[in-house]
């Protein structure tokens, strides 16, 4: 199966796409999209986020990797990276950039850090998780109160 992303426009500036984690030989597949940056949210101890990495600069993206394990068990470090991050991208979409974000299944991570990102910007829950919706269902389907709980105080 291909690598499957919808870019979406936020706050009139840059858009956001949601996704799996890309196969190494999909990554050139975000040239023609027009993506500028994406972020790896994957534990520090993989090496894939690694190749992921290497492989997206060899295309002339730019990389963020935020290392986090698991979606409802941050670290106080992890926490303090997140919201560090999610003020980044919410940054870069404004300066207008197209940024994808992943994690392995492209679900509870990434469905929490588009989350955090959009109540940065000031969406509503509902107008966020209907973002969300509309981004990448599967991504909203996954995610549940426990997450944006969480998210909610990563922004």
């Amino acid at each position: 199966m291909a690598l499957s992303f919808n870019f979406v426009e936020l706050f009139g500036s840059g858009k956001l796409a949601l996704s799996e984690r890309p196969k190494l030989k999909e990554v050139k597949e975000l040239v023609p999209a027009g993506c500028d940056r994406v972020v790896t949210i994957l534990a520090e101890r993989g090496e894939q986020a690694h190749k992921i990495g290497e492989a997206v600069e060899a295309h002339g993206i730019s990389w963020e990797w935020l290392k986090v394990a698991h979606a409802t068990e941050l670290s106080s470090a992890e926490k303090m990276f997140f919201k560090r991050s999610v003020h980044k991208i919410y940054n870069c979409i404004l300066d207008n950039e197209s940024v994808l974000v992943h994690c392995s299944a492209g679900l509870h991570r990434t469905g929490m850090f588009a989350y955090a990102v959009m109540r940065k910007g000031g969406a509503t829950h509902d107008d966020a998780l209907n973002i969300i919706k509309y981004i990448r269902p599967e991504t909203f389907e996954a995610l549940d109160s426990k997450y944006f709980e969480l998210a909610d105080s990563l922004y």
